[in-house]
């Protein structure tokens, strides 16, 4: 048991053998962790980065637009691709973690 569990034990006023964070440890043991964070990957993208720049190519392929919404259009695809490499970054396990 971790002193995390001890301290939120004794600050519930529980003096059970009960894991204060059990579900946090069973978590990260569980055998399907790597599909789980896979797949919550794979909707983090779609939803934060792939939607955003689907909109960007409609509104590129929608005709000519001002020189400064074009601008700010690029800037905002670059954000969104910045986003996608920290959704990425993100979802890969910590070094030493299960």
């Amino acid at each position: 048991m971790e002193l995390q569990d001890f301290r939120v034990r004794r600050l519930a006023g529980s003096s059970s053998d009960f894991a204060a964070f059990g579900w946090e440890r069973a978590r990260h043991s569980d055998a399907r962790r790597r599909s789980r964070k896979i797949f919550q990957c794979v909707v983090d993208l779609t939803v934060f980065c792939v939607l955003p720049l689907a909109g960007l190519v409609v509104f590129w392929a929608g005709g000519p637009g001002s020189g400064s919404l074009v601008g700010l259009s690029v800037l905002e695809a670059l954000a969104v691709a910045g986003l996608g490499v920290q959704v990425v970054l993100y979802a890969r396990p910590a070094r030493g973690a299960a």
